[in-house]
Order: C-alpha cells, then structure tokens, then sequence
C-alpha cells in the first residue's frame, strides 16, 4: 500500500508540473548568478566575470585570469527545486576569451526526479575596438538544451527527453573606464523543443548600463523584453566597502522583487551571497562560490 500511495503521489506531482507548463517556458529568465541577482539582474552591462557566459558573453573580455564558478538555489526556498550552476572564463590572447556552462534545474519529491532541465553552453567574447578613452567587444553563446522527464522508478511514467540548440549575441561597449554598456539578445535562431508538438524558448532582449561614479562604488540599470511579455526593469547598487567586502542592493519590476547580497573575498577565492524577497512566494537564497587562477 506504501508504494502504490507513493505512485499515486508522484503522478500527481507530476501531472501538476507538466499541468503547469503552458503557463511559463520552459528554459525560463533565472538569475544564475548571485552577484547579479544581488543587483536586481541587471548585469548585461557587468558580465566581467565567468557568469557572464550565462548572461552576456561580450564581457568575458574583461576577464583577465582564468575565472571558474558555481553557485546553488532552491528558487522561493521550495525543496523540490534546484538550481546548480558551473562556469569557466579562459582568457586565450589575442582570440579573447573562451567560456564554458552549465546549468541543472530539477524538480524531485521524494527522492524521485520528475524534471530536468540542462543547459551546456560554449561561449567566446573577443575585443572588436579600442582605443585611449573606449572600447566595443562583441560575444556570442551556443547553448544546447535538453529537457529531460526521467523514468518513475514506482510508477513506470516515461515522458522521454528532447533536445535543441540556441544562439545568442552580445555587446559590450566602454566608455572612458567608468561606464559599460552592454546589449544582449538570447535565442536569435528561434529554437524549438519537443515533439510532436513543440515549444518554442524564451526570446529575450536586454539592454543596460553600468556607472561608477567613484572608486568602489558601481550603479546599474537595465531593462529586458522577453517576446509575448511585459518590458521589466531592473537596476542595483555595489558598495566595495574594503577589498574584502562588497554590498549590493537591487531592484526589479513585474514581479517587484527586492535584492540584498555581499561578497565576500579572500586571495583568489570569492564567496557571493544573495537573499530576494518576493511579495508573494518564500524568500530565495542564492550561494555562489569562485576562484581566479
């Protein structure tokens, strides 16, 4: 009786996942990073680190040692969700830089895995233009998605695995060392997933800056358009207080989330962490943890 009430229970929580799927895609707008999510999710203009594979390549290009990350969430703190995150930003000369990801996003109940969903991207950001006072760099992204709903070891359920290839494209342009701006398009080539009905991804577009007015201190700004959804707004703040410590304060619109974070520093090694409040769902803490060599 255990095993056929646990059945039922996966059947159900698997009917409620998929249930919920035509209400938003799949491969949906995460925020990968904890730096970033800290600053509202404005960071198309501030992807100098080894996030910025996931979030605008073209920044790779600032990125002068070889940069490695992770970082892990369960989003507005449900159990059942995960997020796990890797990356890696290799400065390769006069080519730029190359970098590489992936992202996990899994949903289980009790022990058994209803969902995941894998993102593998290879990533090169190179250096167009520069001279004293600016400088344009241009990036792209090949991400491989594959969309996986593993066999139920109880109920037998089999919904298969498909998996598809999308492009995207940045730029970053510098002016005068104290402002960045930067523009990035995900999923140019229209990617579809499934069959034989398939979904379409998630097209977005985003566009903001980055200011630091004074040393130590960076403001930015951001705004996304993601293809049959209302335009968000985002925009933070960071606070270098010593070299060891940052603070981070963001914002961001439709839903109004707000963000606090810090990062933390020690030699080569960086810890990030960043809390959002939801004005509705639980809370999400985000971990990340990195290394330069």
């Amino acid at each position: 009786m255990t095993r056929i009430r646990r059945g039922r229970a996966l059947l159900l929580v698997a009917c409620l996942v998929l249930g919920a799927a035509p209400a938003h895609a799949v491969f949906d707008d995460l925020e990968l990073s904890p730096r970033a999510r800290a600053l509202g999710g404005s960071y198309a203009g501030l992807s100098g680190d080894a996030a910025g594979v996931m979030y605008n390549p073209a920044g790779l290009v600032t990125v002068g040692e070889q940069d490695y990350y992770t970082s892990m969430f369960f989003p507005f703190d449900q159990r059942f969700l995960r997020v796990n995150t890797l990356s890696a930003a290799i400065p390769a000369g006069n080519w730029g830089t190359i970098g590489f990801g992936y992202t996990d996003f899994r949903v289980d109940y009790q022990d058994e895995v209803l969902s995941i969903e894998r993102t593998v991207s290879f990533a090169h950001g190179i250096r167009l233009m520069e001279d004293i006072s600016s400088s344009l760099s241009f990036g792209y992204a090949v991400r491989i998605f594959n969309l996986d709903y593993p066999t139920q070891s109880v109920s037998g359920l089999d919904l298969g695995s498909a998996t598809t290839v999308g492009l995207d494209l940045g730029f970053v342009a510098t002016l005068r060392e104290r402002t960045t701006a930067g523009v990035y398009f995900t999923n140019v080539n229209n990617p579809e997933i499934g069959e034989p009905v398939a979904t379409d991804l998630p097209q977005r577009v985003s566009g903001g800056f980055a200011y630091r007015p004074y040393d130590g201190v960076t403001t930015t700004a951001e705004i996304e358009k993601a293809l049959g959804q209302d335009v968000q707004f985002r925009g933070g703040m960071e606070f270098q207080i010593v070299e060891e410590l940052a603070l981070r304060f963001g914002m961001s619109s439709k839903p109004n989330l707000f963000n606090i974070g810090a990062g933390l520093k020690y030699s080569r090694v960086k810890l990030d962490l960043a809390f959002t409040h939801h004005p509705v769902l639980d809370y999400t803490l985000h971990y990340g943890l990195g290394v330069r060599f």
